[in-house]
């Protein structure tokens, strides 16, 4: 009861009463009132779907579930096999390795799955080798092409196993993962819907979202290392960063087949900051360049190490020289960085793209950072957040998160196209806390960019070869509307 307390008040701290007071009625919604479970059922599919597609099996071979088991309540266990009995994709082993179970209940579903059907294979062990090491224990086992990770009290969708051979024999892929959602601990509610992106490296830095359901290929696993002990409770995000630096075949599946049930006893609810200290420890382990990574306010935040002695250009637009020199003046004041030049870019909003292509044209800086005029940084350390991740290979763009004079998010990436964060409280968070953490956007505005010069994609054309970054951990305070509105 006093840890749930802290927590409250830690989310009261960090996201305002009024966005808390909201999210919990949100909460109450789904499980009381079913508002998300509705629509869940509605998705999975009718029996007459699931027989089509059990006459139609997908070309991809054998694929291992692996589960590892240690003391899960019967009743949690027993539903797992029921929906792994319950494929429509059939041409499955389910690997159950179990470090040495005393629960009776637990034993007794094991039991019963040997003798249920062939394709449940256990192994009790005497030991228990933690969630790595049991993991490992099961993959080593596992005869599948693909393996796919799940554990030992979660749900799989009658057509997850389907759905992922769909994709496997279509792009023969070294991993994929699919959407999520949750279930309460009882298995009445679902709740909580996480529907994700495509593969994106600083999103996937500052949070695993793509644990449930992954599967990946099992000779490419096996050379990646399998899971690493050390990393309990991150062991999946430290797995996930690790492969995806050993290859760009990542498919993603657009479709809730993964259920992930919300135990009081799970490690990552009971040790919250062990889970959060391992994912850092995880991101300082496999980044590229240097990097720092501590747990702030619940979250994964990283310093980068940024170049030194690099030349940054900032160019101020607006439609006066006297409104650019004014914004010169505070920005120098607010946030002062070495080897800084400026633009004073004056045009209307007609010319304002071809201005600044020909400012980034010739300019001779490093980096590159435009500005509107009718701006204002809020943070000291402005420059080295963007920089951080500006630095990057493939990052044609990065954004602080820009509000207005009420505190609210002006602008904070697009995502689909659409600004859809724009007046949420910031330090709110909005869904899965997303805008309080780094992570990849469609595209950025020209009000606030910084960019590493030789990677400018010119205003006003589109890259489908460079990712956009927002971090929170820089301040803008802007209301030209007008900007920010502009692709």
């Amino acid at each position: 009861m006093m840890r749930n307390i802290r927590r409250l008040k830690e989310y009261i701290r960090t996201h305002g009463a009024g966005y808390t007071a909201r999210r919990i009625g949100e909460k109450a919604g789904q499980i009381v009132f079913g508002t998300w479970d509705r629509k869940y059922r509605k998705l999975v599919p009718p029996a007459k779907e699931l027989e089509r597609q059990r006459e139609n099996p997908p070309e991809a071979g054998l694929i291992s579930v692996v589960v590892p088991v240690y003391n899960p309540k019967g009743k949690y266990l027993g539903d797992l096999l029921d929906s792994l009995l319950a494929q429509s994709y059939e041409n499955w082993e389910a690997v159950l390795y179990d470090g040495g179970s005393t629960r009776a209940d637990t034993i007794a579903e094991l039991d019963w799955a040997k003798t249920k059907d062939p394709r449940f294979r256990v192994e009790r062990a005497e030991e228990n080798l933690g969630i790595a090491g049991n993991t490992n224990a099961a993959i080593a086992l596992a005869r599948g092409e693909y393996i796919a990770l799940c554990d030992h009290d979660d749900l799989l969708r009658a057509d997850a196993l389907w759905r992922m051979a769909e994709e496997i024999a279509r792009s023969h892929p070294d991993l994929l993962y699919s959407d999520e959602d949750m279930v309460t601990e009882n298995g009445k509610r679902h709740m909580d819907p996480h529907r994700k992106p495509g593969y994106q490296p600083e999103t996937l830095a500052a949070d695993n979202y793509m644990s449930h359901l992954g599967v990946i290929r099992r000779e490419f696993l096996l050379e990646c290392g399998g899971l690493r002990e050390g990393y309990d409770g991150s062991q999946d995000h430290e797995l996930y960063l690790r492969l995806c630096q050993h290859t760009d075949k990542i498919a993603h599946v657009p479709y809730i087949l993964y259920s992930w049930r919300k135990v009081k006893s799970s490690l990552s609810r009971q040790h919250l900051d062990q889970c959060l200290w391992a994912g850092c420890r995880a991101n300082e382990d496999l980044s590229p360049i240097p990097v720092t990574a501590v747990p702030v306010d619940l979250k994964i935040r990283l310093w980068v190490q940024v170049p030194k002695n690099v030349k940054t250009e900032v160019v101020i637009f607006s439609s006066t020289e006297e409104a650019c020199r004014a914004a010169l003046s505070d920005l120098e004041a607010a946030a002062p960085w070495p080897n800084l030049v400026a633009t004073l870019a004056v045009t209307d909003l007609e010319g304002l793209y071809d201005t600044l292509n020909q400012a980034a044209a010739e300019s001779e800086a490093d980096y590159l950072l435009f500005m509107d005029a009718a701006s204002m940084t809020v943070t000291r350390h402005f420059y080295r957040e963007l920089m951080m991740y500006a630095q990057m290979d493939g990052v044609g763009g990065v954004t602080p998160v820009i509000i207005d004079r009420k505190g609210k998010i002006a602008f904070g990436g697009r995502v689909n196209g659409k600004n859809d964060q724009k007046g949420l409280k910031n330090g709110a968070g909005g869904p899965r806390d997303r805008m309080n953490k780094v992570h990849n956007v469609d595209g950025v505005s020209c009000a606030c960019m910084m960019v590493r010069r030789d990677q400018f994609v010119p205003f006003g054309t589109v890259s489908s070869n460079k990712r956009y970054v927002y971090t929170p951990h820089a301040v803008l305070y802007c209301e030209d509307e007008a900007v920010l509105e502009m692709k």
